[in-house]
């Protein structure tokens, strides 16, 4: 028996796990970037009167990837390199945008470098100035922004690099799962920001040594 190739499209989606089925298709520009790309687009913000420098792979990617008809989210990734030490930290950065009414986020999923399900307390999870919200209650259909942060150690980010198909996060929302935001972090973004990191660590110790 012959089938047409829109009935093999709809049975692949609908075979699809749920888990495929939520995670937001990478962009085809995104998907080519290679890590060199990243790395040079990486900012450093080296500040004389900061004591860390800020590395980050935001200019990397700009653009809202859209999850659904109401919700769109942008992401990268980076890194807090401290001056007198080298020590680093690393985050991720998510930013979102959505209508309706107020969302929290507390924590988000992922699976660590020994393939096991865990879960984290967000760093941040800061709201807008939903300024285009019109109920000073925000219990209606408002435009509302939120930016997330959590903190992953170097191990782990490396860990990730390495998975062909991109690192996958899902940040928590209402208890039945209906906020609940997946998306996918490419392994060149990843590597890009550590080869940024490595390079700037290289010039510490050589400015040290001199």
């Amino acid at each position: 028996m012959r089938y047409s190739s829109l009935f093999l499209g709809l049975a692949a989606v609908m075979l699809a796990s749920p888990a495929t089925a939520n995670t937001p298709a990478v962009p085809r520009k995104l998907a080519s970037m290679d890590a060199e790309a990243f790395r040079s687009a990486a900012t450093i913000d080296d500040d004389d009167l900061e004591f860390a420098t800020i590395i980050s792979t935001r200019d990397g990617f700009r653009k809202e990837r859209r999850l659904n008809g109401s919700t769109s989210f942008d992401s990268h990734v980076e890194a807090h390199v401290d001056k007198r030490t080298g020590e680093t930290r690393f985050e991720v950065h998510q930013s979102l945008r959505y209508r309706g009414s107020q969302r929290l986020y507390e924590t988000v999923h992922f699976t660590d470098r020994d393939g096991n399900l865990v879960t984290q307390p967000l760093d941040h999870a800061q709201r807008g100035s939903d300024t285009m919200c019109p109920n000073s209650d925000f219990s209606g259909d408002c435009s509302l922004t939120m930016k997330l942060v959590f903190s992953v150690d170097e191990t782990q980010l490396r860990a990730a690099m390495t998975r062909a198909d991109g690192w996958d996060l899902k940040f928590k929302g209402r208890a039945n799962g209906g906020d609940d935001l997946r998306i996918r972090i490419v392994p060149a973004e990843i590597e890009g920001l550590i080869l940024a990191v490595d390079a700037y660590r290289a010039t510490m110790s050589t400015q040290a040594g001199a």
